[in-house]
């Protein structure tokens, strides 16, 4: 539950980088099936106005990612409710009176479906907050070695379920030695305490692991091999846990793999910022046992062509029942630069979903898009999307077609 693994390698980087933007777009999409009705398809509109804003530096001492986007939207059918909500992430290491000491923040807001076996409307739709303070000290006795001690306050807040909202306060204890200048290994343990708001579904944990990372010479990896143990007043679960992560650049394609387990609960999950954030179950307070394997590769074919593909697996275990829920997906894209102005591009997902032993969902994406430079802060876009939703019992399988034109502002 620390962030000093990636303070690290952030710290180690010299060079200075810095970007920012503000962005104001406006959009009109027209659909044949507004609603997303399985029976009863009507065609409508929505129109949609966000503000967002983005803030990237990179120092020796200091590194911040900040990327949100607030939006507002009505629809033609008066059955759907008008919708606003803010979406985004910011990550924060910044060295505090001296380079021993560290302050790590993290947030991140995503929208998820309250009914999974439900469409994605506003009446069926959430938001998750997971904020991280971790403030890290420090200790070297050597120019290789050290100790750092580390306390780790975790609160996820839900907009629509209350009794999913936690806090977690957490104590570690890091001893680390740099064995050379490419190549970090650390022993950690950590003690935290979780209590939900509402539920009254408390828990103590503890996590003893052992950590490798370094550069190689093309690429970087990251080895995690540890103990987890949970107690609480109903008994206690424990088990092996592991995190191994290695990214390569080779020719032409930038290749990243991630497999990992942990133990955790319904609340906070890995507490990742992943794409399929929507996908997670919150129908009460579990215990689980996740497992997750993300592959990610980013292709450039040409100067004007590129490609992106992602393909992850997760399953998610209730210790409580062994009820076991599994999802996964694949997604690739295909980018070109047709000229100096115009670029287009097209995508293609497919996602599949265990809601429950006897219901599954599959959706189908299938995007096609271009967009225009008028000017160098100003363009336009036109996309078509097509969505397929399939239930297992068809309470809420639809199909909907979607024609997009948007005009955006970049400053």
């Amino acid at each position: 539950m620390t962030l000093v693994s990636g303070v690290a390698i952030a710290n180690e980087l010299p060079a200075s980088v810095s970007d920012r933007y503000i962005s104001l777009g406006v959009e009109h999409t027209q659909s044949n099936n507004i609603s997303k009705s399985a029976n009863n398809a009507q065609s409508g509109h929505e129109q949609r106005a966000d503000l967002g804003v983005g803030y990237f530096n990179q120092t020796a001492t200091n590194f911040t990612a900040l990327d949100y986007t607030v939006y507002y939207a009505t629809y033609s059918d008066n059955e759907l409710d008008d919708k606003s909500d803010i979406s985004g992430s910011v990550n924060l290491t910044q060295e505090i009176f001296s380079k021993n000491l560290l302050l790590n923040l993290r947030h991140f807001r995503r929208s998820y479906l309250l009914d999974q076996t439900g469409v994605d409307v506003p009446d069926n739709s959430g938001s998750r907050d997971v904020f991280t303070v971790n403030p890290v000290w420090i200790i070297p006795y050597s120019r290789r070695a050290g100790f750092e001690a580390s306390y780790t306050y975790v609160a996820t807040r839900f907009s629509d379920d209350k009794e999913q909202n936690t806090n977690r306060n957490g104590l570690g204890l890091t001893w680390y030695k740099a064995l050379n200048a490419k190549t970090r290994f650390e022993l950690s343990s950590q003690v935290s305490k979780v209590e939900f708001d509402s539920s009254g579904f408390n828990y103590t944990q503890m996590n003893v692991d052992a950590s490798l990372d370094g550069k190689l010479l093309a690429g970087t990896y990251y080895a995690q091999l540890g103990y987890s143990r949970l107690t609480q007043d109903e008994g206690s679960e424990e088990g092996g846990i592991f995190k191994l992560s290695y990214t390569y650049q080779f020719n032409k394609h930038n290749l990243s793999v991630t497999a990992q387990r942990e133990l955790s609960d319904s609340s906070l999950g890995l507490g990742d910022d992943v794409s399929d954030n929507a996908e997670q179950e919150y129908d009460e307070s579990q215990v689980l046992w996740i497992d997750r394997v993300e592959l990610q590769d980013k292709f450039t074919i040409s100067e004007r062509l590129s490609n992106s593909n992602t393909l992850y697996y997760q399953q998610e275990t209730e210790i409580i029942n062994d009820t076991k829920k599994s999802r996964w997906g694949a997604f690739t894209t295909f980018n070109l630069q047709n000229t100096e102005k115009l670029s287009s591009f097209i995508s293609l997902g497919y996602s599949e979903s265990e809601v429950s032993s006897a219901l599954d969902k599959e959706v189908i994406n299938l995007t096609l898009g271009g967009r225009y430079l008028f000017r160098p802060h100003l363009s336009f876009s036109l996309r078509a999307n097509y969505e397929d939703q399939s239930i297992t019992n068809d309470v809420s399988s639809y199909d909907e077609l979607r024609y997009t034109a948007r005009v955006d502002f970049k400053y």
